[in-house]
């Protein structure tokens, strides 16, 4: 992969039929909703520019909540926004003091690879901060099934590594996973940067014991659980717990 492409990856807006599974991509970022019985839950918010198709999307549906998987601003740049319309915002606790703060959690490369764009995401973390919000709802490790107590048939799954709080939510078979997992560039890969590789090694683990039929991304398309595990498999056996 040249220079250009790693910089600037290959952009999916296209829509195709992904399963039951609801979503939103423009510019590499990719948002979901969930239906529930008392509205509906919109998974990550996106950056600015997506902001109007997005929007427009989302007035198919009742919005009542917004669950962030992690707190950078590609995912929670539109939860202000969401959250003076009457939506309450989910979030990790783990990740409080990391909403417009980038450099509070330092990320590094994945693989070698990855080492000069890790260089420009602490460049572009530091110039873009998300507009303030405070979450309604802090996740904590025993929130698990906070979702269904909220009318969702779906339940939250730790994943932190690409943030210390990351989360994924895991319902009818999918596996919305945020950055624990990327699609960015139309195939399955590894995140490119994560505040603690061993702790998303562990995750990637934890991934693969649930085994979903799907993995939504918060970046690039859904792919299928089978099609992503040679490559999560490979990256595990290749790497020890730091």
């Amino acid at each position: 992969m040249d220079i250009t492409k790693r910089l600037f990856p290959i952009v999916t807006n296209e829509t195709r039929k992904c399963g039951e599974i609801l979503y939103y991509a423009q510019s590499g970022m990719t948002c979901y909703v969930l239906r529930g019985t008392h509205g509906d839950l919109l998974i990550d918010t996106g950056l600015f520019q997506i902001w109007n198709g997005l929007g427009k999307w989302l007035g198919q549906y009742d919005i009542k909540y917004v669950l962030l998987t992690h707190a950078h601003a590609d995912h929670d740049w539109n939860a202000a926004r969401l959250q003076k319309a009457g939506a309450e915002i989910l979030l990790s606790e783990h990740d409080k003091d990391l909403r417009q703060n980038y450099l509070s959690q330092r990320v590094q490369p994945t693989m070698p690879k990855y080492t000069f764009r890790n260089y420009t995401q602490w460049i572009s973390g530091s110039l873009f901060n998300s507009p303030h919000y405070d979450a309604d709802i802090y996740i904590g490790r025993q929130d698990r099934a906070l979702l269904r107590g909220l009318g969702f048939d779906a339940d939250i799954i730790p994943l932190p590594g690409h943030t210390y709080g990351s989360v994924g939510v895991c319902s009818n078979g999918v596996l919305y996973c945020g950055d624990a997992f990327t699609a960015l560039w139309k195939r399955p890969d590894i995140t490119p940067h994560a505040v603690s590789p061993g702790l998303m090694k562990r995750s990637l683990e934890r991934i693969v014991k649930l085994s979903p039929e799907w993995l939504a991304c918060g970046h690039g398309l859904p792919v299928r659980f089978e099609t992503a595990l040679p490559v999560i498999a490979e990256y595990i056996e290749s790497k020890t717990v730091h």
